[in-house]
């Protein structure tokens, strides 16, 4: 028996149009793929999380519109509270030891795929700002695309006298 998904699956109804569904494969791995990078660049420019994390969102929403299934394999609110335990443990731990609250510390690794770049503690607090970001902005697409009107207002339920114009 395979694991249960905790997404909801995707709401019947007109088949996505054949060209939305091949183009958006090419441009979902690049959204995704500038999104990583952006968040890669983040420790070092301000608002790298947060930017990624919407660019991500947006990726993430073409896929479901384009397929009609969410890619995420677990409910996008339950990245909220670990992305916000990571930017906040991030903050705490240079507290903790002496230092100013989100103090961060950097140094320079040199390895033999990328060659000597440099790795900052202030990338865990983008991280954890990026899975913030995802997790809200998904919980939030998610539910206005889930929208089931089960009736019609008074209004628009029967057709009115015609007004002369």
């Amino acid at each position: 028996m395979s694991p249960a998904r905790t997404s909801r699956p995707a709401t019947p109804g007109p088949r996505p149009d054949p060209v939305l569904r091949t183009v958006s494969r090419a441009a979902f791995a690049l959204i995704m793929l500038f999104a990583l990078l952006l968040l890669w660049r983040g420790h070092n420019a301000p608002g790298g999380g947060f930017i990624a994390g919407l660019m991500m969102v947006g990726a993430l929403t073409l896929h479901r519109m384009a397929t009609g299934e969410s890619a995420m394999r677990v409910g996008p609110l339950a990245l909220v509270p670990i992305g916000a335990a990571l930017s906040f443990l991030t903050g705490l731990v240079p507290y903790l030891l002496g230092r100013p609250f989100l103090k961060s510390d950097f140094g320079y690794i040199t390895t033999a795929l990328t060659g000597e770049f440099e790795w900052a503690s202030a990338m865990l607090f983008d991280i954890g700002v990026f899975l913030v970001v995802i997790g809200a902005g998904m919980a939030i697409t998610t539910a206005l695309i889930d929208v089931r009107p089960t009736h019609l207002a008074p209004e628009d339920a029967a057709p009115g006298p015609q007004e002369d114009r």
